[in-house]
């Protein structure tokens, strides 16, 4: 309800599958999966369309156990190269660390997660309830730049499935999507971006002043001396705005 405006500082064993799974869930559920660490998996779209993604599972992970669940949509390309590398910079060693699943797509055919490749994601996360229920009955989301766009997207397509929305940097990728934001007043929103990433910045700001506006929970914090890359933004500082959404 308050608008907060910062500036950062420098910077498993094996059960058997719960009844009642649906074909995705059970195909992922028969997936082999490591703990601690990465495991590469997939799933074929209703459309026959192979989504790509990675999953991260903390010492403990326990198949069809609750944890909580990060879905992280990759910059860029959104392509393995993006995914691989934003969870070394960002999601994996605190999720290990916090006991933490973290999902990561990859976009199919460099169709891109805000420009219709969302329409698989609601499936992917029930591809992901195979494995693992997220806490509390809804995943956490981050995006960083085009996966900003795209959790923004999903987010506002489903707000159902999401208790908290994080981006560095990320904005509503339409004007009727900006028109939606309401959908959001309920759950945690952060929004980083760097001081002189300026066209970010300023949709960044209009964001968060349009979300406290409906009332919404908003956090923006502006890192400074940093452009579109945000490096003095730590995995640390993220996972405690996700943390305190739980």
């Amino acid at each position: 309800m308050s608008l907060i405006l910062g500036v950062a500082a420098g910077c498993g064993s094996t059960e058997a599958a719960p009844p009642e799974q649906t074909a995705a869930e059970t195909s992922a559920a028969a997936a082999a999966v490591t703990a601690p660490g990465r495991t590469q998996l997939s799933f074929t779209a209703a459309d026959g369309t192979t989504i790509e993604y990675v999953l991260v599972a903390p010492a403990g992970f326990r198949r069809g156990g609750t944890s909580p669940v990060l879905l992280a949509l990759p910059p860029g390309e959104q392509g393995q190269e993006e995914v691989d590398a934003v969870l070394g910079a960002y999601w994996e060693d605190e999720a290990l660390a916090r006991g933490w699943v973290v999902i990561s797509p990859v976009a199919p055919e460099g169709e891109l997660f805000f420009q219709g490749a969302e329409k698989y994601l609601p499936d992917l996360l029930t591809e992901a309830r195979g494995l693992v229920q997220p806490e509390g009955g809804a995943f956490h989301l981050a995006g960083i730049s085009n996966g900003g766009l795209s959790a923004f997207r999903i987010a506002l397509d489903h707000p159902e499935l999401f208790r908290s929305l994080l981006v560095l940097p990320g904005f509503p990728p339409s004007a009727e999507d900006f028109d939606g934001l309401d959908e959001l007043a309920d759950i945690p929103v952060a929004l980083y971006v760097g001081e002189y990433d300026e066209d970010w910045r300023e949709e960044a700001e209009r964001t968060a002043s349009e979300l406290d506006r409906l009332g919404g929970e908003v956090t923006l914090v502006v890192s400074p001396d940093e452009g579109h890359i945000l490096r003095k933004v730590t995995g640390a500082e993220l996972y405690d705005f996700l943390d305190g959404a739980r």
